[in-house]
């Protein structure tokens, strides 16, 4: 028989099923042991991460119990000032508010002040009232109602952002009827506004579809029915269709400056078409409310389609007036206008209604910065200004007119982004008044040909630049800062950020508690040092504000406190001699600190933290960092750091007795208002 076949090379012998148990037995054991000693070395990981937790809670303790010791020595210094500071500032609000409250009775004022809320709520309910049951056709009578109501919104949109600021807290309120906190008053002023804008509206309306529903008596002896009247900043209008001619194709209200350039649709209905310009202050009631970014300039106008009620009837010398709901209050009719038939609330245009041409004046005192120039009109399903539907926007400068076309017909106006102007490229702080002195100047660079200069007295506010035409009414006029703020915003000027602009303009806002901390703190040096912006004040966390300073140490020769100065000293960043600069860092409201952040530094030179051990431990032995409880303690250099006695970082941070001084006896008045106005402008948060 033939031989057996070799066996092929390679081939294993298989195992035995005693040999298999024991593999997965032995790799059992193996994986056991491992995780034994997995768990062994997180636990002991563990114990080690835990005794280093404890060690750097015991370190952190420590360095805050001694950190705390300090400030609080610091406090108890400073005490006696800020007490001083504080009772000269709280007399100076109970004499302004006085003068205030005498100078408005003086002007026979005839609306209750925003802080008086019992006479303001027995006024609305007065206001309100007459709004729905006036019969009168007089316009002067409507229009000085409404003029009361705006001069109320004046005074509450003033109201407001002071209370907004906080700049009025313990200020004291008018007739002691004002109570809660800040926030409750900004409450019940925004719910005021509201109000006085429906009243306003409520009024106009009522007039409105009282005079439509005589309006035989207006026709003149072509049948045409136009009238017009201009009261304050308010301008109204209407027109009434009754030739239905479709060759009409311009209506002029020459008493607004009107012009609108109607489409046939138009020109063919049964229909009144109402103006309204409402400009000057406190003409866009929509600011506070708007949710994307823009706000209107120059004014808002409104244009309304409103359905006719029935025509009077002559029957043998008596004039028959059929009584509908139109006779009491106006019917808007939505554009396009419906076909007869359809319901007006829920037809809608499969197609683009022909745009009507709109021309009208724009206020003489308006800045018109947004280029290119945008129209909006109000959407108040969505609350915003929306700029679809409004083409071929132009400008003449030689009649101060603009012009555009538009598919809407609702508030309409020129609109800016209320972050043109921001974040400020850069700004400054300069003494005005020499040694001694109570006056300092602002200087914004907002990317303008020309810079904001806002000069700061003792309780007032000066813009001396920009130079501008629109702007002369307000150059050299001494304002409350919030007031000339407020007026600068008015002309299209807007530099009064809030929380809602940050993510437009691209800034993280500040911590309100660490920006109001540093407002108030550095605006102690206004008198005696000069300050600027930190391009790494963005890079710090919203906890931390930072800002450069330096010394003013010639008095004798003037003191380099010129604009050319400042940009000088404050490009070349010297950090040795007379004019070097210093980075001041406020961390949180806990107080201030030294950092290393000057411009010229290629990388943001973070402060230690104390997430670690050796972080902790860093902290307390580096001058940078080191918290003190005012810019006044800060700047004398004496520091908790060990050796900072001998160190020569130290003798460099530290200011002269002679500037520490001045600042301790710069009118507390003049600080305050600084402090005011720059947390108005949101200097750190917009920077």
């Amino acid at each position: 028989m033939p031989p057996k076949p070799a066996a092929k090379p390679g081939k294993k012998k298989k195992k035995s099923k005693e040999e298999l148990e024991e593999e997965r037995r032995q790799a059992e054991e193996a994986a056991r042991l491992a995780e034994e000693e997995r768990l062994r070395a997180e636990e002991a990981e563990r114990q080690r991460l835990a005794e280093l937790e404890r060690q750097r809670l015991e370190l952190l303790g420590q360095f805050l119990a001694a950190e705390r010791e300090s400030l609080d020595a610091e406090l108890a210094d400073l005490d006696p000032l800020l007490r001083q500071f504080e009772h000269e500032r709280a007399r100076a609000r109970t004499d302004a508010s006085e003068a205030a409250d005498w100078e408005r009775f003086l002007r026979c004022v005839h609306v209750p002040a925003p802080k008086q809320r019992v006479a303001v709520t027995e006024f609305m309910n007065r206001m309100s009232a007459a709004a729905k049951e006036a019969e009168s056709r007089d316009m002067g009578e409507a229009f000085m109602a409404c003029e009361e109501c705006r001069t109320m919104i004046l005074e509450t949109r003033q109201a407001l952002l002071e209370a907004r600021l906080s700049t009025a807290a313990g200020a004291g309120s008018s007739g002691g009827e004002l109570k809660g906190t800040p926030n409750e008053w900004v409450a019940d002023f925004e719910s005021d506004l509201r109000s006085l804008y429906s009243v306003i509206n409520s009024r106009i309306d009522r007039l409105t579809a009282v005079v439509l529903h005589h309006g035989d008596e207006y026709a003149n002896e072509k049948n045409e029915i136009q009238l017009g009247h201009v009261a304050g900043t308010f301008k109204w209008g209407i027109w009434v269709n009754t030739a239905k001619n479709p060759r009409l194709k311009v209506v002029e209200m020459p008493s607004l400056g009107v012009v609108l350039d109607i489409p046939k649709q138009i020109a063919l209905a049964n229909v009144a078409l109402r103006v309204q310009h409402r400009w000057g202050p406190g003409s866009d009631e929509f600011f506070g409310r708007c949710g994307n970014q823009w706000m209107a300039v120059g004014g808002v106008l409104v244009v309304d389609l409103l359905a006719l009620p029935p025509s009077a009837k002559k029957v043998r010398g008596w004039t028959l007036r059929q009584v509908t709901p139109l006779a009491a209050n106006v019917q808007r009719v939505p554009y396009p206008i419906p076909p007869a038939g359809a319901d007006p609330l829920t037809w809608q245009s499969e197609e683009e209604p022909p745009p009507l041409g709109v021309t009208a004046p724009l206020p003489p005192d308006v800045v018109l910065l947004q280029e290119p120039l945008q129209v909006a009109w109000w959407d108040e399903q969505h609350g915003i200004w929306n700029t679809d539907g409004v083409s071929n926007v132009s400008y003449d400068e030689a009649t101060n007119h603009f012009s555009f076309l538009t598919t809407h017909l609702a508030p309409l106006a020129l609109v800016m982004s209320r972050t043109r102007l921001l974040p400020y490229k850069s700004w400054h702080i300069r003494p005005t008044g020499g040694r001694n002195g109570s006056s300092a100047a602002i200087t914004l660079d907002c990317g303008l040909d020309s810079p904001v200069v806002i000069e700061v007295g003792v309780r007032t506010a000066t813009l001396t630049s920009p130079t501008w035409p629109q702007l002369q009414s307000l150059l050299g006029v001494a304002m409350q800062p919030l007031e000339l703020l407020q007026a600068l915003s008015d002309r299209g000027l807007h530099v009064l950020p809030e929380d809602r602009d940050a993510e437009v303009a691209g800034v993280v806002a500040k911590e309100r508690e660490t920006e109001e901390a540093m407002c108030n703190d550095v605006a102690l040096l206004g008198g005696a040092f000069l300050l600027a912006s930190s391009r790494w004040n963005q890079t710090a966390a919203p906890s931390e504000a930072l800002v450069r300073l330096s010394e003013v140490t010639d008095w004798e020769e003037g003191g380099r406190t010129s604009p050319h100065h400042v940009e000088r000293i404050f490009a070349k960043e010297k950090e040795d001699g007379e004019r070097r600069v210093l980075v001041v860092v406020q961390r949180g409201a806990k107080g201030v600190a030294f950092s290393d952040a000057l411009d010229r530094r290629e990388t943001y030179p973070r402060l230690p933290g104390t997430e670690s051990v050796e972080a902790v431990k860093e902290c307390g032995e580096t001058i940078w960092g080191e918290v003190h409880a005012s810019v006044l303690t800060l700047l004398r250099g004496q520091f908790r750091a060990p050796g900072a006695a001998e160190s020569p970082l130290a003798l460099r941070l530290a200011a002269t007795p002679e500037s520490l001084d001045l600042a301790r006896t710069t009118s507390p008045l003049f600080t305050a208002t600084l402090a005011d106005t720059m947390m108005a402008l949101r200097l750190f948060s917009f920077s």
